[in-house]
């Protein structure tokens, strides 16, 4: 999964805001109580970040999982068959094993990872007697 760089600099940001609340908070509790603020309450801020932060991962993680599954329902159905087993497979697969796992011959599989190639959906590297396929989108 791709951090997009606007998401990120816009999080540090708002994590750089919090710090300087922070601060601002600790030098009133000073003035008021004479004392610094309870060291529980950074703690208690840096773990809901951490939870927040893997909130944000695991819904980000999941709608691209759904976009990409509603892509795939535009492919034809052969397209659909390698897309779907280049995603059971962590996106890349040996062009011998995809011919192996969907059942067509060599010539279908060659002549669809061509198609998908050309329309930007997959990339072919050459592996010596096969080619290794990779996702890419």
């Amino acid at each position: 999964m791709e951090i997009d760089p606007k998401k990120l600099i816009f999080a540090l940001i708002l994590v750089f805001l919090l710090g300087i609340s922070f601060a601002v908070v600790n030098g009133y509790y000073v003035q008021k109580e004479g004392d610094v603020l309870p060291l529980i309450v950074y703690a208690i801020s840096f773990v809901s970040i951490l939870i927040g932060g893997f909130i944000v991962v695991m819904f980000q993680w999941k709608i691209n999982k759904v976009q990409l599954e509603k892509l795939t329902k535009l492919l034809p159905p052969e397209e659909r068959v390698i897309v779907k087993l280049l995603m059971q497979h962590n996106n890349s697969l040996e062009q011998n094993k995809i011919v192996a796992f969907s059942s067509y011959t060599k010539v279908k599989v060659s002549r669809i990872v061509k198609e998908l190639e050309l329309r930007g959906v997959v990339k072919k590297t050459n592996l010596g007697n096969t080619n290794l396929i990779v996702l890419d989108i």
